[in-house]
């Protein structure tokens, strides 16, 4: 919480006032002495600059998002105010060309790729990877959450002991784009099961007749200590299958994607991450939405961090004090959040986005979704990026702090949280395909206005 409290005049009174009398006589066609009983009894208040306080809490919400995402994330990451964030991924595959095998068929073996594409922790730890077959499939319309689950059979078809090699050493398929990949066996029983559909024509070509009858897989990591949480790109990642037939020297293969999109059709996104998130010490407390801890339990920090829900709280409680018998009109608003010295910035969040509160610190919803702070001068969600020179975050909040002095609003709070997605059907929502975060310095935290007041 911060309390700063500072008033400078910004325009010469003269000025304002010569000003007033000159629009008063253009625009009027009364009589002079109309004219001037006006004049007398208007008061045309100086441009003002103020910083007012600002109240800052964390506090934790809910329906987050992860599905069709961009990045399937695996593993854990731990933090020592944040507690550990684990995750999970269940996700579809299919190919796109024709299964070519015969009966006579051999196996060689079924190779699983997946491909890097960013991390958070230690990666000097070893990882044992689990992969399991889903018992249902997954939806192609459903929104999925971070609590979401599909049913999967208990015996796992691929378990793989690995350090991850997240460095960027060597093209995949030929992309110019170079990253390190993840590879490992599934079982032969899986590899069996897959290359007799030979002789079916509506599984041998992939598609929608394919994934009903194999669902998909589940990938879960477990660890002996502290690892690290991986990203794997769904867009090069892709399981292999080898036979040979008999006679033939010739090695054949297939290749089934986590990517559906072909020539003729749009990518079908079967898929998402699941977190588990366990809090330590303090936001321990935070246990269902709209729970709160207050910046002065936590050292003076507030935090947001994505796939978590946790996000920071704003309040103004001294904003409507710079109405009091005037009628003010916000000229220029702006709050602006610090982070903490030191930031990770490898860890750090770029980008951060402003909901409108309720009463109960949760965000307001509407016909469109999330209620989030409208961009200046469009009608798009406001965005703050990270600003390295200053360590801050900025929000432009002119029309929003205007309409609450206009009584068009009322003064409940915001919460900062990361970046929203609008969904096709134009649904505004809360996703996440990482644990990126942010720590707030509160005592930094403050509202710069710029305001002239009318008084009669």
């Amino acid at each position: 919480m911060t309390s700063i409290s500072s008033k400078k005049p910004t325009l010469n009174w003269p000025a304002i006032k010569w000003l007033g009398i000159i629009s008063l006589f253009l625009a009027s066609c009364d009589t002079p002495k109309e004219i001037g009983a006006d004049l007398f009894s208007v008061e045309v208040g100086l441009n003002l600059t103020d910083t007012l306080r600002v109240e800052s809490s964390t506090v934790l919400v809910d329906s987050i998002q992860t599905g069709g995402g961009s990045t399937f994330l695996l593993g854990s990451y731990q933090h020592p105010e944040l507690g550990t964030f684990q995750s999970s991924f269940f996700a579809q595959i299919s190919n796109a060309d024709t299964l070519t095998s015969k009966a006579t068929s051999v196996l060689d073996s079924v190779r699983m790729s997946l491909v890097y594409s960013g991390y958070q922790g230690d990666t000097l730890q070893p990882q044992t990877i689990s992969v399991y077959k889903l018992k249902d499939s997954l939806s192609l319309s459903a929104s999925y959450y971070t609590n979401s689950s599909i049913p999967f059979d208990a015996n796992p078809v691929a378990v793989h002991t690995f350090k991850p090699r997240v460095i960027r050493a060597r093209s995949n398929n030929g992309d110019s784009l170079k990253l390190d990949t993840l590879s490992f066996r599934m079982s032969a029983a899986w590899g069996n099961e897959l290359i007799k559909n030979f002789s079916d024509k509506t599984l041998s070509g992939g598609g929608k007749t394919f994934r009903a009858s194999f669902p998909g897989l589940y990938f879960k990591s477990t660890s002996a200590s502290k690892a690290a949480l991986l990203g794997f790109s769904p867009t090069y990642s892709s399981m292999t299958i080898y036979w040979r037939n008999p006679g033939d020297a010739t090695q054949y293969s297939l290749t089934y994607y986590f990517s559906l999109s072909t020539s003729l059709s749009a990518e079908v996104q079967a898929r998402f991450n699941k977190f588990q998130i366990t809090k330590t010490g303090v936001l321990a407390s935070l246990v269902k939405p709209g729970d709160v801890v207050p910046s002065t339990r936590t050292n003076n920090t507030t935090y947001v961090q994505s796939g978590s829900g946790i996000v920071t709280q704003i309040k103004l409680p001294t904003l409507l004090n710079l109405k009091g018998k005037n009628n003010v009109a916000i000229n220029k608003a702006e709050l602006i959040l610090s982070g903490v010295d030191g930031l990770d910035l490898n860890n750090t969040l770029g980008q951060l986005t402003l909901l409108q509160a309720d009463g109960n610190n949760k965000p307001i919803r509407n016909a469109s979704g999330l209620g989030y702070i409208i961009s200046e001068g469009g009608g798009g969600i406001q965005i703050a990026n990270y600003n390295a020179a200053f360590n801050s975050y900025t929000f432009n909040v002119t029309t929003e702090l205007q309409s609450i002095m206009a009584g068009r609003k009322s003064n409940v709070g915001y919460l900062v949280t990361p970046t929203l997605a609008t969904a096709t059907t134009g649904m505004t929502k809360m996703v996440s395909e990482s644990a990126r975060f942010v720590p707030l310095n509160a005592l930094k935290a403050r509202l710069r206005v710029y305001y002239s007041y009318i008084a009669k």
